[in-house]
Formats: C-alpha cells, structure tokens, sequence
C-alpha cells in the first residue's frame, strides 16, 4: 500500500463557477444517505462560488447533501429513490433530468451541480439548460481526468480510473464548453480534506481501512 505516496497526493476536485448571462440511482442509490454527508469545507467553497444568488436550483440533487442554507432551493433528482430518501426539511424537489430541467427560463439566479454532471447523458445539453435557467451563474464540483493521479485506484481499481477517465471531460474540455455556452469561467481546486465525512471514494485517501 502506498499510503505515504498518498499523503503527498491529495485528491481534489474542481469547482467551476460562471458569472454572467449564462436512473442509475434508483439501483445504487438505496443507502446513499448514510454514506455521503456533507463535508463542511466543500459546502462552504459552494456556497463562496454561489456568491450574491438568492434563488438556486440543484441538479442532481440526490438526498440534498450540499444545497445551500438561507437562499430558496429548487432541487431536480431523476431518480425516485433519491427522492425517497431526502430528509423532510429538504427543499422542495422535481423529479426530472439534467438535459431537460423542469423549470422556466431565467427563473433561478444561479444552477448548481455537485459531483453530478459525469451521470448526465448529454453533458452539453445539460450545460445548455443550466445556462438557460440561471440569470446569474452556474456552479459546478467535479473531478477532472487530468488530476494528479490517487494512488487508491490507480493502484487497487485501476479500472476506475480508466473508466472515469473516459466519463469525466477534461478541465480544458469543460472549461471551453462552460465559456462558450455561459460565460467566462473561473475554475478553483478544492481539496479533499484526510477527515472528510462525505464517502465519496476519494476521501479515504489517507485512511482506506474506512
């Protein structure tokens, strides 16, 4: 195990934000709310990228780890499952896709998408409609291929990261298709913490025996 290599390769997704005019789960998804909590230090680079929006739509909602306190919240999840297991203080949420979000043009001032976009099966429509909905930014977390490599799946699942290599666009890909669609891009790493409490996989990276 090289754990000491993991220590100096920390994994970290990407949180992309735009400024300007801009059913797998229901298999997977039946205990996902007692793996993936928020971590509070990637719910707070959300909420610094969601900046002055008052009215925010989630896509991808899943159980509403992420979705911001003190702003109105619409959530859009495709799966009845998810659904089923947001708690009951949830926002409000409708059942519908990325690529074709139920909601009327220009109603929300920012769309967001945490850890979500690699499960669409059309990335640019669901671009598309994100620009469509917001008036005033887009927000989107994801992991992007050309990260420095985490030694957990490079070295025991290699065929994990070959296949999110192949789902996930790279930082250049996405950062084009965001700019031309929406609007110019400002693109931060956000870092992983060693304790972190969401379960996504990447946050074992300093302790897999989790």
């Amino acid at each position: 195990m090289r754990l000491m290599d993991g220590l100096q390769r920390r994994p970290q997704c990407w949180l992309y934000s735009t400024v300007g005019r801009m059913a797998l789960y229901d298999d997977i998804g039946r205990s996902y709310a007692a793996f993936r909590r928020p971590d509070q230090r990637i719910a707070a680079a959300i909420e610094a990228a969601l900046g002055d929006a008052t009215s925010v739509v989630n896509i991808g909602a899943g159980t509403g780890s992420y979705e911001p306190l003190g702003r109105t919240v619409i959530a859009v999840e495709p799966s009845e499952v998810m659904i089923r297991q947001r708690p009951p203080a949830a926002a409000p949420c409708r059942q519908g896709s990325a690529e074709a979000l139920p909601l009327e043009t220009a109603s929300v001032d920012a769309a967001m998408a945490v850890l979500s976009a690699h499960h669409w099966t059309d990335l640019e429509r669901g671009l598309s409609e994100m620009a469509r909905v917001a008036r005033k930014r887009a927000v989107l977390l994801t992991w992007v291929p050309d990260a420095a490599p985490f030694w957990l799946t490079e070295d025991y699942f290699p065929e994990i990261a070959a296949h999110d290599r192949k789902i996930f666009p790279s930082a250049a890909a996405l950062s084009a298709m965001l700019e031309r669609m929406i609007g110019p891009v400002h693109m931060a790493p956000v870092p992983i913490p060693h304790d972190c409490t969401d379960g996504l996989l990447c946050a074992y990276w300093r302790r897999p025996e989790s």
